[in-house]
């Protein structure tokens, strides 16, 4: 440090303060997931094991007064893995269940929504589901935001691109308050069973 330095206050201790011009740091794609998907009022399990699966979606029935059987699957896998109810496409009573056990395709980090299509929830819409979804998900499906999302269902499935894509909007508990009469019945209270896989 000069001494013209030290008389006019020049100082190099000093840090230059960040450039509002700079693009924002993002948090990684499991931090801003969990934080978005926390925000709005959906509920995770970091799940260990198959038994630490199976234990969870135990306690989540538990937790709700639910009995497997009141749980539906649209897949007979998940169905005879958790003791819910298998329910045959043709189907359409949906909402006579306390809630639906479904993967998904993609987690949505920027959002905290997930990404579903007709692998999970067949030709449904989101209004006939219940109003609780149970999503089992891994690590491995986290992405940034919904155009990455798509591109990576594209070269998922190269020769056929799935039908029925929706993302998953979970309910609030300030839309609660205003949907007493279930105007809004696209979102939904949502567990999240997630793997680190």
């Amino acid at each position: 440090m000069g001494i013209w330095d030290k008389f006019f206050g020049k100082n190099k201790a000093q840090k230059p303060e960040k450039s509002p011009f700079l693009p924002k740091e993002e948090d990684p794609l499991d931090i801003g997931f969990a934080k978005n998907f926390t925000k709005k009022g959906g509920k995770f399990l970091f799940i260990e094991s198959d038994v630490s699966l199976l234990k969870n979606f135990k306690d989540i029935c538990l937790e709700n007064n639910w009995k497997p059987e009141q749980v539906l699957s649209l897949d007979e896998t998940f169905s005879s893995q958790f003791g819910t109810r298998p329910i045959p496409q043709s189907s359409g009573n949906l909402k006579a269940f306390k809630a639906a056990l479904i993967e998904c395709e993609y987690l949505i980090s920027n959002t905290g929504k997930i990404l579903l299509s007709e692998n999970q929830i067949k030709h449904f819409k989101l209004p006939d589901l219940p109003q609780t979804i149970i999503v089992k998900a891994q690590m491995s499906q986290l992405v940034r935001d919904v155009s990455q999302g798509m591109t990576f269902l594209k070269n998922k499935y190269p020769q056929t691109i799935p039908t029925n894509i929706t993302t998953l909007k979970i309910k609030s508990d300030t839309e609660e308050e205003k949907d007493t009469t279930e105007y809004n019945t696209t979102s939904k209270s949502i567990y999240l069973l997630l793997e680190d896989k």
